[in-house]
């Protein structure tokens, strides 16, 4: 798989993380709000927990084996607004996921993200189906998977949520 630098949206730079990042990558993944929806454990949510995470995705970019999850950086603010990426679930299918700050929810900087990610991925990496798992009271995630081009496959149990969750899924 080749390595991840950079791509942009009109509003955003999707970026590898750097420790410089900690500070706005523990608020974002310590928000309740935003994690209420994502499948991580109680310990990646603490601060010591993303402080980890972060020192781990930062050590893989470029190894054998590269964890897929980058910042999304604010043009016009310069400051983290988000993280997305992508959990590779074999040769050809990968999740697709985000989590963007509430500051920044309902101006459409997720859709922004999202559809950039899915060219991103079926342009440079081998996938050639995307999926998200949305749980089911986050209709916001819905509309951004439908805006998008993903079909909601109904509902189904992922073991790494507690509820069955939607399988929205777009094929290359």
């Amino acid at each position: 798989m080749g390595t991840f630098h950079s791509t942009e949206t009109a509003r955003t730079t999707i970026r590898r993380l750097t420790t410089a990042d900690e500070a706005d990558f523990v608020a974002l993944l310590s928000d309740r709000r935003v994690t209420a929806t994502l499948a991580f454990d109680e310990e990646t949510m603490t601060e010591r927990g993303t402080k980890h995470l972060l020192g781990l995705i930062t050590s893989l970019y470029d190894s054998d084996n590269p964890i897929l999850i980058f910042g999304v950086e604010g043009k016009q603010s310069g400051a983290l607004v988000g993280a997305t990426g992508y959990n590779s679930l074999d040769e050809e299918e990968a999740e697709l996921f985000y989590a963007i700050s509430p500051a920044f929810w309902g101006q459409g900087f997720a859709s922004e993200v999202v559809a950039e990610m899915v060219r991103y991925a079926f342009e440079n990496l081998p996938f050639t189906t995307l999926k998200a798992f949305v749980t089911p009271d986050n209709e916001g995630a819905k509309r951004v998977a439908e805006k998008n081009g993903f079909e909601n496959a109904g509902q189904f149990k992922n073991p790494n949520f507690f509820e069955p969750v939607y399988l929205y899924q777009r094929e290359k």
